[in-house]
């Protein structure tokens, strides 16, 4: 957390000084004059009278306190917040700068002051405590305070405000608040790192192009028909039998192939739920999806997510002019675990989605998974020439055979069982 005043203009301020630096020493000879006072006013053992003259030493320090009130009543009222200016959307982790734009107009001096900006979107909550001086609004009133903040606390849309500012009089008897309600939205897109584990180099997989890694635009499974050669073409393409018939160059031509290169099959299950919060296991199998998704964006390979939404399987295509970050956030923040039976959903999904040479990536909140259903769908893929794996949190001991039979295996023969069907498994920790 970084701070810096932007003065404009520049006046003495040794009153404002005299009074931080003695203020404490000044409160407590008042109080001690009004003690002493006090003590002398009362009548004493040997007298019944009282002693007027005593008065004064209690009468100047109680004209001092009440002018302190007064003081920092009359400060505390005179500042003004004209504007907060700050990105209106930035990245889950990023710094940002907030610049505030704050107002004196009082011609009293005031002794420092402190500034804090109600902060949701880091986890302590507020702004660097930043401490105001006279100087800095001596000529025109006016300054400029900036400071900086880590958005740590999560993805979404906060609020930022309102600020406060604290004012004390010159000898610390009071202290007043002023608080500005002006709030400023904020949308903090979703922007985790990628897992450690994550492999995306594909398998080779031959495509009738003798292509063996990646479905390359305009070259697909399906062939589509013949065109005669033309310079820059793909001479991998060419159909000698069509050329030694008409006597010139032709070649193949095969629908564009609209599988994606990595496929994510997020599998949620409400009963499954574990923790609260950003925490709970959901919402960090989504985080890690996110990840997962980002990652290949940026390395250019095209990627689809299946998810279960409102108990219904969908496939989610990212097109290459979508902000990958806000549509994670938008589509993530508010998704809910699907009830039962989202697994055989997420699996027919991928069976129809994936090819040879795709990366399925099945992801689940879960480890107690039906080992049948899950294992027959995974291994249908990788039959087909895909790279398959599986990411479950480890929430718990067991997987279980089949919703019918009941029979469950520890997890250590459930990760044997994965590694001898030569099937990569992560398992992730249960707490982040």
């Amino acid at each position: 957390m970084w701070y810096r005043r932007h003065s404009i203009g520049s006046a003495d301020a040794a009153f404002a000084k005299l009074f931080s630096n003695y203020g404490t020493r000044v409160r407590n000879l008042l109080l001690l004059m009004m003690g002493i006072g006090i003590y002398l006013f009362m009548p004493s053992r040997h007298s019944f009278g009282f002693n007027p003259r005593a008065l004064i030493l209690v009468i100047f320090p109680a004209m001092v306190v009440l002018l302190a009130w007064l003081y920092v009543k009359a400060t505390a009222r005179s500042f003004s917040l004209i504007s907060r200016d700050m990105p209106a959307i930035c990245l889950e982790n990023e710094l940002i700068e907030v610049e505030l734009l704050l107002h004196y107009n009082n011609p009293l001096p005031f002794p420092p002051a402190c500034l804090q900006d109600n902060f949701p979107a880091v986890d302590v909550l507020t702004s660097p405590e930043i401490l105001l001086n006279h100087e800095d609004f001596a000529r025109n009133g006016s300054a400029r305070i900036s400071y900086r903040h880590r958005l740590n606390r999560g993805y979404g849309n906060f609020s930022i405000g309102p600020l406060e500012i604290t004012v004390r009089d010159p000898f610390n008897f009071f202290e007043e608040k002023r608080v500005f309600h002006l709030k400023t939205p904020l949308k903090v897109w979703l922007n985790p790192p990628a897992p450690d584990d994550l492999d995306l180099v594909k398998a080779n997989a031959l495509t009738p192009m003798g292509d063996s890694r990646s479905s390359m635009v305009g070259h697909g499974m399906d062939f589509y028909g013949i065109k005669e050669y033309m310079p820059g073409d793909d001479i991998r393409a060419m159909s000698w039998l069509k050329t030694a018939q008409i006597g010139r160059p032709v070649i193949k031509q095969f629908e564009r192939d609209t599988r994606p290169d990595v496929l994510v099959a997020v599998h949620t299950d409400r009963r499954q739920l574990r923790g609260f919060g950003f925490g709970n296991t959901m919402k960090r199998l989504l985080r890690i999806a996110a990840a997962i998704m980002g990652e290949t964006r940026q390395r250019g390979l095209p990627a689809a997510m299946g998810l279960c939404i409102d108990d219904l399987a969908h496939h989610i295509r990212l097109a290459s002019s979508v902000p990958v970050y806000g549509f994670m956030t938008e589509l993530l923040a508010d998704l809910q675990p699907a009830e039962e039976g989202g697994l055989q959903q997420l699996i027919n999904l991928s069976l129809n989605k994936a090819g040879p040479g795709t990366i399925v990536i099945f992801l689940s909140q879960t480890i107690h998974l039906p080992v049948d259903e899950l294992l027959n769908g995974l291994l249908t893929l990788q039959a087909r020439g895909a790279k398959v794996s599986l990411w479950a949190i480890d929430d718990t001991d067991q997987a279980r055979f089949s919703e019918d039979s009941g029979l469950n295996v520890s997890k250590e023969d459930f990760k044997q069982r994965l590694h001898e069907m030569d099937l990569d498994f992560v398992l992730l920790p249960s707490k982040s």
